[in-house]
């Protein structure tokens, strides 16, 4: 007999042979036990994760002898022929070849004739997204109502193609991507039957390359053995695939790190002239930092669990990046492999995409560790810190009660304003520069500073969307004659905006778009609020003080002034 492909040999016979599918042959088993099997069904997912397999044992179940039974007996002359392909009754359709209008029709015409070998005739119409809004519209009414024999099982990877008008017709179903950890088991199972040997290391890349994809996994099996023979390493597998090692990839980050442009360029050099794809290398880079990010988020998680496996030098390196880095990272290597595909040098640029990352690594310096030595003496130094405030804050309240009891009976007693205590002590201003700011405010500057702050955000954006991103939490309040006041909602986006190399792209914008140099000061919203509230007081008090000036007899406080209140007698 001529050799079959392993994803052929060891396709699932029965609804137990599917793998990390449990919710959806429970749901089909229990209705195939009551008899209660649906009509239409629609099984939707992505490639290699069971849906073609999954209908035929849905039509060995159903038109099984022993049946309808939860789980087809493999054994009676209807199994064996739906398993072997040569039951008339069980049609498959192949939609992206036979996608127009009359095929449908040549289905709906002979719909209605009954199965002569098997009880229930079942259409499979394998990539259904393929069909013509035309084919579509004549498979309508026959999915709707199909004689009490038929049975429709629809497959396909797109399922936000198909026209609603189909989708509710149908029972779905929406396959998952294999987890990693079925797929492990699954490959060592095959492994015993094949009496193969292969290590985990092999197990892990592969299964890493098939992103979930139980029959790529199989296919590659199939093709490394082939190459290696019944003993597969982690080599034979890089060697088959193209994919960068993992100890590359980690010496890539290192040099990254490191800020070695000499040692990244010659690892692209030698990796390139081993034949690895410009794209698909960028690509393996792109996942390694993903990888690193996932680890650092969420260590725990099983999927990463198999990234770490034999490689001791990625939590190391996991370690030493900080998260903000690895966004940065990231979004650069996404932008980088979207250009490559218009790119005439691939080659080119991804030595330019990986230069970038350098870049990108000394404009984020990483955080420096405290030693043990330098503890007690910042322990020193926040206690001195303390005591300052707290002297700072008993002075202020001596100063306000001395004003308060200074205060003549017959004026209106100013209402202190209410203490920042609400504010983290971590979070400091410029009260002083706040001042001169808003000395010089004016309501028509902000107004026009509002007007122009969407155009601002967008200029901000196209220099560096990260510096956007923060940006955006923050409001202007305040605009004087050299300077901006914005007001932020969140500390961690304000002090983010505070940094030296953010504040030159926004205080360089807002100059070009004012046409005059403006300093950048922020604060948080519950601060401004507190100064907003004293500068009305503030207001209130010398509007009224202005009007009890206006409202003063003249002549009277001239006589006031020659004679003394104690001799001067006012009549009506």
């Amino acid at each position: 007999m001529a050799y079959r492909a392993l994803y052929r040999v060891f396709r699932p016979q029965i609804f137990g042979d599917l793998v990390g599918q449990e919710h959806i042959t429970r749901t089909l088993q229990n209705a195939l036990k009551e008899k209660r099997f649906s009509h239409a069904y629609l099984f939707s997912g992505p490639r290699g994760t069971g849906k073609t397999s999954a209908a035929k044992i849905l039509a060995k179940a159903i038109n099984c002898k022993q049946g309808p039974a939860a789980e087809p007996c493999n054994q009676c002359s209807a199994c064996e022929g739906i398993t072997e392909g040569s039951v008339v009754d069980v049609i498959e359709i192949d939609a992206a070849s036979n996608r127009g209008v009359e095929e449908i029709r040549d289905v709906r015409d002979k719909v209605k004739y009954a199965p002569t070998e098997v009880a229930f005739k079942i259409y499979i119409i394998d990539e259904v997204h393929m069909l013509t809004t035309e084919a579509f519209n004549a498979l309508l009414k026959t999915l709707e109502e199909p004689p009490q024999h038929v049975v429709f099982i629809l497959a396909t990877t797109e399922p936000h193609r198909l026209p609603a008008t189909i989708i509710s017709r149908c029972q779905r179903f929406d396959f998952r991507s294999i987890s990693a950890k079925a797929m492990m088991e699954r490959l060592c199972f095959i492994a015993d039957a094949e009496d193969v040997k292969i290590s985990k290391q092999a197990l892990s890349l592969m299964i890493r390359v098939a992103q979930g994809g139980m029959r790529d996994v199989l296919s590659l099996f199939d093709q490394i053995l082939s190459y290696a023979g019944q003993t597969i390493e982690e080599e034979d597998v890089i060697m088959v695939t193209g994919v960068i090692p993992q100890r590359a990839l980690s010496e890539i980050s290192q040099a990254v790190l490191d800020g070695d442009a000499a040692k990244l360029m010659e690892l692209v050099h030698q990796l390139t002239s081993e034949g690895k794809n410009s794209e698909q290398f960028l690509d393996d880079v792109l996942i390694y930092f993903r990888d690193l990010l996932v680890y650092k988020t969420a260590p725990n998680l099983e999927e990463i669990q198999h990234r770490i496996t034999g490689d001791e030098q990625f939590v190391e390196i996991a370690h030493t990046f900080d998260h903000e880095s690895l966004y940065l990272i990231i979004e650069s290597l996404n932008k980088s492999l979207a250009d490559m595909k218009w790119a005439t040098h691939p080659k080119i640029a991804l030595e330019i995409g990986l230069i970038r990352l350098l870049e990108l690594n000394r404009s984020q310096p990483q955080k420096e560790v405290l030693t043990t030595e330098a503890q007690p003496e910042l322990d020193q130094l926040q206690k001195r810190l303390t005591e300052l405030e707290n002297k700072l804050q008993q002075v202020t309240q001596h100063r306000s009660t001395a004003s308060t009891s200074t205060t003549g009976s017959g004026q209106a007693r100013r209402v202190e304003a209410p203490r920042r205590a609400s504010v983290p002590p971590t979070v400091k201003i410029n009260e002083h520069r706040i001042q001169e700011i808003l000395a010089t405010a004016s309501r028509s500057s902000l107004q026009k500073l509002t007007q122009q702050w969407p155009d601002i955000l967008n200029q901000i954006k196209k220099q560096r969307i990260q510096v956007h991103a923060w940006l955006i939490d923050g409001e202007p309040v305040a605009v004087g004659e050299s300077g901006v006041l914005i007001s932020f909602k969140s500390a961690i986006h304000r002090e983010t905006t505070e940094k030296e190399q953010h504040r030159e792209i926004i205080e360089g914008v807002i100059q070009s778009v004012l046409g005059q140099p403006m300093e950048m000061l922020t604060l948080m919203e519950n601060q401004w609020k507190e100064i907003a509230s004293e500068l009305k007081s503030e207001q209130g008090q010398e509007r009224e003080t202005s009007e009890q000036r206006e409202d003063a007899d003249p002549f009277l406080e001239e006589a006031l002034k020659l004679v003394g209140e104690e001799l001067l007698e006012i009549k009506d």
